[in-house]
């Protein structure tokens, strides 16, 4: 039942988004009462919580690995590591500031993504090089989550391809030579 109730959270969050989706929506969708949701999970809450834990496994293995990849390859693991779980990216995104801080803290996502940024700004960077990884990475996760939210949770490879060329040309705007 735990693991129905989180595809029923995926779906619901990744279309309708977390803060509008209730405890109620998710009991409708799997056709069982409040009382069997809250029997496997406290709270609307506890539910984005173990949805998030799996995207914040990959990217703590995504952050430690990242000296030995390419920014092409990171920009490309930020991408599909979004478009593999968008109900959490959603969620997370809902506008909801403590969901997000909370969550944020405790998984360390700020500092997870600077190691992300310092690995894409690549060896020893400008302030430029650095302020265009971090643009880069910005324009993956913003572009992602909007390609996500148009595709109803759903990237197309096609539409994969254009975010993975715009954050590369964010990177690589005006050359190494301006650097």
């Amino acid at each position: 039942m735990r693991a129905d109730i989180l595809d029923a959270a995926r779906q619901l969050f990744g279309t309708k988004g977390y803060t509008v989706t209730s405890i109620a929506d998710l009991a409708d969708a799997l056709g069982v009462t409040k009382g069997a949701l809250y029997y496997h999970f406290k709270s609307k809450e506890a539910i984005l919580s173990a949805l998030v834990a799996e995207p914040a496994a990959e990217i703590a293995a995504i952050a430690e690995d990242a000296a030995g990849r390419t920014p092409q390859e990171l920009l490309t693991a930020l991408i599909d590591l979004q478009a593999k779980h968008p109900a959490a990216y959603m969620a997370l995104q809902s506008g909801d500031a403590s969901v997000l801080q909370e969550h944020s803290q405790r998984h360390d996502f700020v500092g997870k993504t600077e190691l992300i940024i310092l690995a894409v700004a690549g060896r020893d960077p400008s302030p430029v090089r650095v302020i265009r990884a971090r643009m880069a990475v910005a324009a993956v996760k913003e572009g992602t989550m909007a390609a996500l939210v148009a595709g109803q949770g759903e990237l197309a490879d096609d539409m994969r391809v254009e975010l993975l060329e715009a954050a590369m040309a964010t990177l690589d705007a005006g050359g190494q030579a301006a650097d």
